[in-house]
């Protein structure tokens, strides 16, 4: 399969990759980011065919298998050795984990950022594991986290 990007569009989805590479985290930083992924999606859903077959969803289940690294599973004795615990929380409190690191400011400290990230990355594993859809929020103008220089 090919797919055509603009010089922009390649630069733009490079950057939220990269990021996402470093971070494990798949978040928008700029508005551009977004539609350079409405457009990809717009390019996929013209040459898919199998969006439009029954067994749409057993072909995607499929693929997702051959595509996962088995390490990439969460195990509960894994995460039992790693000092991890289980936090029994309401679907809508996770949701509120995994949007609350989006309201750090980009100038706050790194290692905030990363403990953020962690935490909304696991919010939002927790949910896709447990089948429940997420949409982020995006924080409204001001409703960023202050952090004091």
């Amino acid at each position: 399969m090919q797919l055509n990007l603009t010089e922009d569009e390649a630069l733009v989805l490079f950057e939220l990759l990269s990021r996402f590479s470093e971070d494990s985290i798949l978040g928008i930083a700029d508005q551009a980011e977004q539609r350079v992924l409405w457009n990809l999606q717009a390019i996929l859903e013209q040459v898919l065919l199998e969006l439009f077959q029954e067994n749409y969803q057993q072909q995607l289940a499929t693929a997702r298998d051959r595509l996962r690294d088995d390490a990439g599973l969460t195990n509960a004795d894994q995460e039992q050795q790693k000092g991890r615990l289980a936090l029994w929380l309401e679907p809508n409190q996770i949701r509120f984990l995994a949007n609350e690191w989006r309201k750090i400011p980009p100038n706050a400290p790194e290692t905030v950022r990363k403990k953020w990230g962690e935490v909304a990355f696991r919010s939002m594993a927790a949910l896709h594991q447990a089948g429940i859809e997420y949409e982020p929020e995006t924080p409204q103008s001001g409703e960023a986290y202050q952090v004091d220089q």
